[in-house]
């Protein structure tokens, strides 16, 4: 029964929660995918590359990566960024790639307070291999897998437009932040039908306690009926970060995909290596191998004379990883 429940979780998240929102736990690591805001928050520029496999022991699991770049222009106050993203669903045989720039200005509001606000245009190429699909009236009892009397018209490929927006304010030490994805809810279906992608919410804020060393943060997210919660901590040891995050609706009994995660990252002065675990507390903990994701950051700018201390030419934000 865990196994035919899986299987309608995965499918049905397949084609629901396509279009560009990918699901990261390290989700301050793949910034372009949380915010558009977020792009150019880096001293000058960042590359990064980001990858998740979900669920390995079910089949092949499920497997996300996102590249990406910014660059922040100090001088004008725009940044420019790229982001790459490419999603494998191999129990549903789906497959997504985005290509997806993005732009952000800042304004200071006062010496303590950074406002940035964000947009992003995203092109998506979905690809769908129905040849595997296998319906009920195809399994015979002797275990012969015969021709179907399902009339379905499938196209195997999807293209759609997309465009997100953004804002984001911080200080020295706070920082709160909240973006909207398929704003223009564009048409995803395979089928000849219209089905167009509900928007999809999210929140995101948390405090830098300097002093103990931690960084407790929040992050809420809404797509159509589905609702999500992680909260948790980083904990700053530098030049080693050690973070705990719950993941999951605490009152919502349909809520079947809550986990604990834990994560462990390096940060030097121009790299950021990371690596976390999602544990799955429900009771398909046993059967989903939980997931694995891995991210770097690099550090980069093209200006080889020296400059002054960064914490004096602009307001850093405190965000952990940045």
């Amino acid at each position: 029964m865990n196994y035919l429940r899986l299987f309608f979780i995965l499918f049905f998240m397949s084609f629901k929660v396509s279009s560009q929102n990918i699901n990261y736990s390290q989700f301050y690591s793949s910034p372009l995918n949380l915010n558009p805001a977020m792009t150019g928050l880096g001293e000058f520029g960042r590359l990064g590359i980001i990858y998740r496999n979900q669920w390995p022991n079910i089949g092949d699991g499920l497997h996300y990566v996102s590249s990406w770049v910014d660059y922040n222009f100090l001088k004008s106050n725009f940044s420019i960024g790229l982001n790459f993203s490419k999603e494998n669903q191999n129990v549903s045989n789906l497959s997504t790639s985005n290509i997806s720039p993005s732009l952000s200005y800042e304004i200071n509001l006062n010496y303590s307070w950074v406002l940035k606000s964000g947009i992003q245009f995203s092109y998506s190429n979905s690809n769908f291999n129905s040849n595997n699909l296998v319906f009920f009236d195809q399994l015979g009892q002797d275990g012969i897998i015969s021709s179907t009397n399902e009339s379905l018209v499938l196209y195997d490929r999807r293209s759609y437009l997309g465009v997100s927006v953004g804002l984001l304010a911080y200080s020295k030490n706070m920082w709160i932040g909240g973006s909207l994805f398929n704003l223009n809810r564009p048409d995803i279906s395979f089928l000849d039908e219209n089905f167009k992608i509900d928007r999809l919410y999210s929140l995101h804020f948390g405090y830098n306690f300097e002093e103990i060393k931690l960084s407790p943060s929040v992050h809420y997210k809404q797509h159509s009926i589905f609702r999500q919660l992680d909260i948790g901590t980083y904990l700053n040891l530098n030049p080693i970060s050690i973070g705990l995050w719950y993941r999951g609706i605490p009152i919502d009994s349909n809520n079947n995909l809550n986990s604990l995660i834990g994560s462990l990252s390096l940060n030097t002065s121009n790299f950021n290596i990371a690596y976390s675990y999602d544990y799955n507390l429900a009771d398909i903990s046993n059967i989903t191998g939980g997931s694995h994701e891995i991210s770097l950051i690099y550090n980069f700018h093209f200006f080889g004379k020296k400059l002054p201390p960064k914490n004096v030419r602009f307001l850093e934000c405190p965000i952990p990883n940045f």
